[in-house]
């Protein structure tokens, strides 16, 4: 199922949708489809289209967007919420749990995100969720290369895909630590799985929540999960 087949039929389009996966995947597919959508160049300069990235949504962003959500189309062509999260409080999401129901007619919210697992399940069942692999296979950042790795060749992985690349922030950190979680689950048989590889998921579930924590250490977390996982 493509990514036009889903999202981008005018005339079908939900109201609400949750992208998970790699961030500028979904950025780089919603840019494309709006313009021609909305029949414009520069997305930034129309009034009918809202886009932020937060690291931390909070009650206070819920608030903001319910009242721009209130107001009507400039265009009349419906307005567009593009929100990339991180990480977003409890509080924050039950704010938002009727407007993500019952939006004003012709109003659609995008939200992307690394893993559903940040949002509430009440928050989940009003939103369409589509999933999109984090890092194609063979990628530098391929779960299942670092797998492979012994443990100097992983430190040294770390070093230099993330601890000296100042390019690289929290969310593509995560992003790695999801996809480690994807591709060893993958391999492992769920129905025999040892107590190693339940360990293994266990730990790769907790950093995911260690992470999201902005004063979290990323070396740390990172070089135990180099230490743990099994090749």
């Amino acid at each position: 199922m493509s990514i036009n087949e889903v999202l981008f039929q005018k005339d079908k389009l939900h109201h609400a949708y949750l992208l998970v996966g790699d961030r500028s995947y979904w950025a780089d597919s919603l840019k494309t489809e709006l313009k021609k959508i909305l029949k414009v160049e520069n997305l930034s300069a129309c009034p009918d289209v809202w886009w932020l990235a937060y690291d931390s949504f909070g009650v206070k962003d819920s608030h903001n967007l319910i009242e721009k959500e209130a107001r009507k189309s400039f265009a009349g062509q419906g307005r567009f919420f593009i929100l990339e999260i991180s990480s977003i409080t409890p509080e924050a999401q039950n704010a938002l749990l009727k407007t993500l129901e019952e939006p004003m007619s012709d109003t659609h919210f995008f939200i992307i995100a690394r893993t559903a697992d940040i949002f509430l399940p009440t928050v989940r069942s009003r939103m369409l969720i589509i999933t999109q692999n984090f890092f194609p296979e063979g990628s530098p950042r391929d779960g299942a290369k670092f797998l492979k790795l012994d443990l100097p060749d992983r430190l040294d992985f770390i070093q230099k895909e993330f601890l000296k690349n100042k390019d690289i922030g929290k969310s593509e950190i995560i992003d790695f630590v999801i996809d480690l979680e994807k591709t060893l689950r993958s391999k492992v048989n769920m129905g025999k799985i040892t107590k190693d590889e339940e360990i293994s998921l266990f730990e790769l579930e907790k950093c995911q929540h260690y992470l999201q924590n902005p004063r979290s250490s990323n070396r740390l977390i990172l070089e135990h999960l180099a230490l743990i996982l099994p090749n």
